[in-house]
């Protein structure tokens, strides 16, 4: 089956969150946008409890948690309950390297074997940068259950990833795996001659604002911390079940931290601010992603981005953003070049909350990932007050020799959305449809489209914003389609067709989706 089948396929038609037989709380009773947008997709991925935190030009503007820390007992989640960061803990080990390197002690370009003696030979080339930045190629200690690749503990797995090669050689490839932040640790505790919690403390939480994290400590479940957040995932039924997270001792330098988002949020603006390091090289360094010496990689994996220390690296035409997650339910984002950055704790796994933050800055950068051409537009619109935009964007296409993309203007009318500007919004929606559609069909015809259609493995719901039509696949985002013929229509985002099947008595009866040669119908509901 072809990717962008499995894109929509392969989404499963997910439960109903239902808020009886699981409470969504929120920290205040008045919602805003941001607010409804969480509060949805809480709902959508079943997320037990999440804690939100926005920081814009260096201030933090909004702290909010919902739902449940614990859904067993409903005990509520608040802004100091403290999540499972799992391996946001390489973004505080990372920064520790940076103050060694910066006090001499450590060097990036240096071979691990400089600080650890007693490894293996094929690894002693491998430098401190490369473990770093996960392009080391040393194997992994932990296998594909997160255990220890030796049943009899630590020490045991620690002999055996010591008998095996590099999976590649350095700086070839990405391969995040937890022996490269094993190596980090014992790097730290060999040159400073203390713990490695020790050090984070002392120069990263000695701050009355991490109080929280600095009691929570480095070893998660098998301390008893105040108000820490119980840890669930989905299996495969869709049935919420407990997760009993546990990060061996070993590999503390890669997961086991425990925070609140408030206290993430200072602990990140401390880190932008310059008060973890003397210079602003270190953070730079931090940040940059480190390069391989051939793109192979980068082609065969063009969805994945590369690292830098701690942090990987997204360089996209929304903009430069910086990321540290972990576990699956946790993350932070850093837009240096916007001045906005959003914390996201969760205690679902597989909740991938950094997927949901560029949606979120949308709500707070009403330009945010707008092209060019479409900031063109806007402005031209805005000199009008949106009268006549089909006009105003003819004579622009004409003028500058481009046509505007239409994944680019649905972008434009949901951020207009997103910022209450609903009749501007309507007006670039139907400017999207009317320059790419072939056919402009009245409203009383669109409207027979609307409606649910049931996919063997997901359904589509179809609506309709202003002249415009737009679908909906389980789980998705909405995408506008253009219509070619008065049943048939095109999904660009996809490169797909839709065409609606109609009964001469019945109307409207299903649709057929047609994506890369595979014909998948839904009927109507």
């Amino acid at each position: 089956m072809s990717k962008s089948v499995q894109k929509i396929s392969t989404l499963v038609t997910r439960t109903i969150y239902v808020l009886v037989a699981l409470p969504i709380f929120f920290s205040h009773a008045i919602a805003d946008p941001v607010d409804d947008f969480l509060r949805l997709k809480m709902s959508e991925n079943r997320i037990p409890g999440l804690q939100v935190v926005v920081i814009k030009n260096n201030k933090i503007i909004k702290v909010t948690s919902y739902g449940l820390a614990n859904v067993q007992d409903e005990v509520k989640v608040d802004n100091t309950t403290v999540f499972n960061l799992a391996s946001i803990t390489k973004a505080f080990t990372s920064v520790a390297v940076m103050q060694l390197v910066e006090k001499g002690d450590l060097a990036l370009s240096l071979p691990i074997s400089t600080y650890l003696s007693d490894l293996p030979k094929s690894w002693q080339k491998v430098t401190l940068q490369q473990v770093l930045s996960h392009t080391s190629g040393l194997p992994d200690i932990m296998n594909r259950n997160f255990q220890l690749i030796d049943s009899e503990g630590e020490q045991q797995s620690w002999l055996k990833v010591k008998q095996q090669d590099l999976y590649f050689e350095p700086d070839t490839a990405f391969h995040y795996n937890q022996t490269n932040y094993l190596i980090v640790g014992k790097i730290i505790e060999q040159i400073t001659g203390k713990s490695y919690a020790q050090l984070i403390e002392e120069f990263q939480l000695n701050n009355k604002n991490l109080v929280l994290t600095r009691t929570a400590g480095f070893s998660h479940f098998l301390s008893v911390n105040s108000h820490q957040a119980r840890d669930y995932r989905l299996n495969s039924q869709n049935e919420l079940t407990n997760v009993l997270t546990y990060f061996p001792a070993i590999i503390r330098a890669g997961a086991g931290m425990s925070s609140s988002a408030t206290e993430l949020a200072y602990w990140t603006l401390q880190l932008q601010n310059g008060a973890f390091f003397k210079s602003s090289d270190s953070l730079n360094t931090l940040w940059k992603a480190t390069a391989l010496i051939n793109d192979h990689w980068a082609k065969e994996n063009p969805s994945m981005h590369p690292y830098a220390l701690g942090w990987y690296v997204v360089e996209s035409p929304k903009g430069l953003k910086i990321v540290t997650a972990g576990g699956g339910q946790s993350a932070i984002a850093v837009y240096p070049d916007l001045n906005i950055s959003i914390v996201i704790l969760s205690n679902l796994a597989g909740a991938k909350p950094e997927n949901l933050m560029d949606e979120v800055v949308e709500f707070y950068i009403e330009d945010f990932g707008l092209s060019d051409d479409v900031k063109l537009l806007k402005r031209e619109l805005q000199q009008q007050n949106y009268r006549n935009p089909l006009s105003i964007a003819q004579k622009l296409q004409k003028e500058h020799r481009f046509t505007f993309d239409a994944n680019d203007l649905n972008h434009f009318g949901n951020l207009l959305v997103k910022h209450l500007k609903y009749d501007s919004a309507q007006k670039v929606f139907s400017l999207n449809n009317q320059l790419h559609s072939k056919i402009i069909l009245n409203s009383d015809l669109l409207d027979n489209f609307i409606g649910t259609y049931q996919l063997a493995d997901f359904s589509i719901v179809v609506t309709r914003e202003a002249n415009a039509l737009f679908i909906t696949a389980t789980g998705e985002s909405r995408l506008p389609i253009f219509a070619e013929t008065q049943t048939t229509f095109t999904l660009k985002a996809v490169e797909a067709k839709v065409t609606f099947v109609s009964k001469q008595t019945d109307g409207v009866s299903g649709l057929m989706l047609n994506i890369n040669g595979n014909k998948l119908f839904g009927k109507k509901i």
